[in-house]
């Protein structure tokens, strides 16, 4: 470690989508845990912006702007001490160089950080049974941080809270009911998205007088939904709120709700992160469960024993259709065992 470099402006950069940004958040909690007078800052995606400001972990948050060259500038006017390259990107190293950053931390695996980082961390695809998470966490091995205990990642998620009254009022929900959000939307594995007649068949297996369903997705998921939208009312209870939430609505939201089933997506790590029962149905490739599970107090993935064809011309592979419909809700009841 070179002399005379403070850790007291800490910027982490991740400037992905929502769900790496929320695998990303523990990093915040532990560099607090080890240095708690520091200011932690993220550098994110626009789209993710507003999880990362409801991070109780974080001190400031910043938006990666269009151009290097205004990349260049902020990272001066931020008057870091270390910059930590999460996700890798010449144009980040570059502009952590430009910027004059003391201490830039990136992976070993790309040719171009051994001249642009002055720390790098030995981080490959190899660790196939090790969570993201933890992949992240090695980032922090340079300042002294070391993390391996899966177990201790849920106690790293700390968000700011907000009165969720106003939403539920406006988007009808029933607290008499079990209310469970589904997020069918669309996800970057199309061949391992449970198909929509598989999330209706489970809707309809319940008691639509104990169950509510809250259907979420952006605008642009509102065709492809539909079928799940348009559902008889006398079958079931189902909430639309497709397209009517803020990314900050949607966290005050789910904190209103009881559990979330999901794809491997952004929703699916957030609603882990906030402590919701979450299940994840994912592809029955063992290293990819382990990897991109959700992490949280009540977090879960199911998938099926098919072996996994892991084609990407497929519609949809065998094993993401092997999911029973039964087995799914057999998981949601079990949420709710301790009901007397």
């Amino acid at each position: 470690m070179k002399k005379n470099i403070s850790f007291h402006r800490i910027l982490i950069a991740k400037t992905t989508h929502l769900g790496d940004l929320v695998i990303s958040l523990p990093m915040a909690g532990m560099i607090k845990q080890r240095y708690p007078e520091s200011t932690v800052l993220f550098l994110t995606h626009p789209g993710a912006v507003d999880v990362a400001k409801r991070c109780l972990d974080v001190d400031e948050v910043h938006t990666l702007p269009e151009t290097s060259e205004q990349l260049i500038t902020l990272l001066k006017s931020l008057n870091v001490d270390v910059f930590i390259q999460v996700n890798t990107s010449k144009q980040l190293g570059l502009a952590a160089k430009s910027a004059e950053i003391p201490l830039r931390i990136g992976t070993l695996y790309r040719y171009y950080n051994w001249r642009l980082c002055t720390h790098t961390v030995a981080i490959s695809r190899s660790y196939k049974h090790l969570n993201k998470r933890l992949l992240d966490l090695e980032y922090l091995k340079p300042l002294g941080i070391s993390v391996d205990d899966e177990k201790l990642l849920p106690m790293l998620y700390r968000f700011s809270k907000k009165n969720a009254n106003d939403l539920v009022k406006k988007m009808g929900l029933d607290f008499a009911k079990h209310r469970i959000i589904l997020h069918p939307a669309l996800i970057t594995a199309k061949a391992h998205q449970w198909p929509l007649t598989a999330y209706s068949t489970l809707i309809h297996s319940f008691d639509r007088n104990r169950f509510q369903w809250v259907i979420t997705g952006t605008v642009a998921d509102r065709a492809y939904l539909e079928p799940l939208l348009s559902i008889d009312g006398s079958q079931a209870d189902v909430v639309d709120t497709v397209g009517h939430l803020t990314l900050d609505e949607l966290i005050t939201f789910m904190t209103a709700c009881d559990g979330l089933i999901a794809g491997s997506t952004g929703p699916l790590h957030l609603a882990a992160a906030l402590g919701l029962h979450t299940l994840g149905l994912y592809q029955s490739k063992l290293a990819i469960n382990k990897r991109w599970a959700p992490i949280g107090r009540s977090a879960t993935t199911l998938y099926s024993s098919t072996r996994c064809q892991g084609d990407k011309r497929l519609t949809s592979c065998p094993c993401i259709l092997d999911i029973d419909p039964q087995s799914v809700k057999t998981q949601i009841m079990s949420w709710f065992d301790n009901e007397s």
